[in-house]
C-alpha cells in the first residue's frame, strides 16, 4: 500500500507542471520542434536563441524593427516589405519572451533587450548605424538603446509609443500587485489579452488579423511569465523623461501616432509636441494603434521620407 501511495505521489509530482501549464493555456514548449516551420532564421545570442527575419538588399541601409509587448515580428508585415522594396535592409526580431525567441528566466528589462539588440546586430555583421523603428512598448526600449549607443543609431521612429500613462485593464492592474500578481496573471492573462483585441483598430479586419496571429502564440510556455516581467520593468507608464532626453540629442527622431488609439492613447497634442519638440511628429486622424496595418501605404511613405532624410 505504501509503495502504491509513493508511486501515485511521484506520478502526481511529474504531472503537476504539465497540468498547471494546461490550466494557464501554455501547452507548447518553445523548442526546435515548435520552431521547425517558423519563417526566418534563429541566432544564438548570449541570453538565448532569437528569431529574426532579414529582407532587402545586403547593401541597403539597415533598419531594425523593435517589437511591442505582445505582438511578435509579424506585426511589421506590410511595412518591412515596402521598405525592403525601396532598397533598405530590414531586420525584425522577436524580443526575448515573445514569438519564437527564448524565454530566459531572468528579469525582462531594458538592459536585457539592449543586450539582445547589440548581440543581434553584431551577429548579423551590421557595422554601420541603424534606424530603429519601434512599436508601443518598444518605444522606451529603443529610446534607451539610442541614448546609450548613439554611435550605432542613425535615427529613431516611434510608432504609437508607450510611456505616457499607458492604460491597463483591471486584470492587468491586478497582475502588477506584489506577491499575487504573477500567479494571477498566469491564470487570467489570456483573458485579459483577449479583452484588449477590439482596441487595436476600429477596422474589424485589422482586429481579426491580430487575433489570428496572437492567440496561437499564447500557447507557448513562458509567454505570460516573460510578459509579466516586461511590463513591470519597462517604463510604459513613465518614459517621458527618456523621450525628452533623446529629443534633446543629435539623433533624428520621428513619431507616428494614430489619434484614435485606445491601446496606447495619445496624450494631449501640446504634450506630444512639447516632449518631441525637435521631432518629425505625424498624428494621423481616424487611425488606431497600428497605423501600418490600417494605412500601409501612407505609413510606409511617412517612414520612407524620414529614413531617406537621414542620408
Amino acid at each position: 500500500m505504501r509503495r502504491s501511495t509513493l508511486a501515485l505521489a511521484a506520478a502526481a509530482a511529474v504531472a503537476a507542471p504539465a497540468l498547471l501549464n494546461a490550466r494557464r493555456g501554455e501547452t507548447v514548449p518553445m523548442d526546435a520542434r515548435t520552431r521547425q516551420d517558423a519563417p526566418g532564421t534563429f541566432v544564438r545570442l548570449r541570453h538565448g536563441t532569437t528569431h529574426v527575419m532579414v529582407d532587402g538588399p545586403e547593401t541597403g541601409e539597415p533598419i531594425l524593427f523593435v517589437p511591442g509587448a505582445t505582438l511578435s515580428l509579424w506585426v511589421w508585415d506590410g511595412l518591412v516589405e515596402r521598405l525592403a522594396r525601396a532598397g533598405y535592409r530590414t531586420i525584425r526580431f522577436d524580443r526575448y519572451g515573445i514569438g519564437f525567441s527564448d524565454r530566459p528566466d531572468v528579469e525582462q528589462n531594458q538592459a536585457l533587450f539592449e543586450d539582445q539588440m547589440l548581440d543581434l546586430l553584431d551577429a548579423l555583421g551590421v557595422d554601420r548605424p541603424v534606424t530603429l523603428v519601434a512599436l508601443a512598448f518598444g518605444g522606451p526600449v529603443a529610446a534607451e538603446f539610442a541614448v546609450h549607443h548613439p554611435g550605432r543609431v542613425a535615427g529613431v521612429c516611434l510608432v504609437s509609443p508607450d510611456g505616457f500613462a499607458t492604460p491597463l485593464n483591471l486584470g492587468l492592474r491586478l497582475s502588477l500587485l506584489p506577491g499575487i500578481g504573477l500567479p494571477f496573471f498566469r491564470l487570467t492573462g489570456n483573458r485579459a489579452l483577449r479583452s484588449r483585441l477590439p482596441g487595436y483598430s476600429r477596422d474589424p479586419r485589422v482586429v481579426s488579423r491580430v487575433r489570428a496571429r496572437l492567440l496561437p502564440e499564447l500557447r507557448y510556455e513562458g509567454f505570460k511569465r516573460s510578459l509579466h516581467s516586461a511590463i513591470r520593468n519597462v517604463p510604459i507608464h513613465g518614459a517621458e523623461y527618456l523621450y525628452r532626453f533623446l529629443d534633446a540629442g543629435d539623433i533624428p527622431l520621428q513619431v507616428v501616432w494614430g489619434r484614435q488609439d485606445p491601446v496606447t492613447p495619445m496624450p494631449p497634442e501640446p504634450v506630444v509636441r512639447s516632449v518631441f519638440s525637435g521631432a518629425d511628429v505625424r498624428l494621423l486622424d481616424g487611425v488606431g494603434h497600428l497605423p501600418h496595418f490600417e494605412r500601409p501605404d501612407e505609413t510606409a511613405g511617412i517612414v520612407l521620407e524620414f529614413v531617406r532624410g537621414l542620408r
